[in-house]
């Protein structure tokens, strides 16, 4: 509604700003096209005037070059902690787990040697899993022992003469 103001003037008024713009004939300023410079003229064509203003403006720029530095570092610092403090926490969670969990005893016979060695070692969310293909019984946490199960199961699948065995569940059925 700013643009719809009406500006009430007097005749008197009206004569003399009349005779003030017959007498004064404004021309349009000359606009001087800004020579090409570069960046450092730029940047410091202030600065040439006073030096002080220059080391107060270097000092700036540097201080907050080192204030970006430091809040990247400090935030790289805290993600790496962040990620430290999950990873404790997972891998105590996982222990406690392991302290909490039924054991059971697996017998892992000496067929499996040739495959995996004589020892066998695994991560199970952060906690290392060690195997004997031994013929001994050695107790692990249940669900651990599940996992074990499962590995052998996958070597036995692989090292399986599988066209023989379908063979022969075809003529089963």
């Amino acid at each position: 509604m700013s643009g719809n103001k009406k500006i009430v003037v007097t005749k008197e008024e009206a004569e003399v700003l009349l005779k003030k713009s017959k007498e004064k004939v404004v021309e349009p300023e000359k606009v001087e096209e800004p020579e090409e410079e570069t960046i450092e003229e730029h940047i410091f064509k202030g600065a040439k005037k006073n030096s002080d203003t220059f080391a107060d403006k270097a000092a700036q720029a540097a201080a907050q070059a080192a204030l970006k530095t430091v809040v990247e570092a400090n935030s790289e610092l805290a993600i790496r902690e962040a990620e430290r403090a999950y990873f404790i926490e997972k891998k105590n969670h996982m222990l406690s787990k392991c302290r909490n969990s039924k054991k059971r005893a697996i017998i892992i016979p000496k067929l499996y040697e040739p495959y995996i060695g004589k020892v066998y070692t695994f991560s199970y969310n952060c906690i290392p899993v060690t195997i004997y293909p031994d013929g001994k019984p050695h107790e692990y946490p249940g669900f651990i022992a599940d996992k074990i199960e499962k590995k052998l199961a996958k070597i036995s699948a692989s090292n399986t003469y599988k066209e023989l065995i379908d063979d022969r569940t075809k003529d089963t059925f």
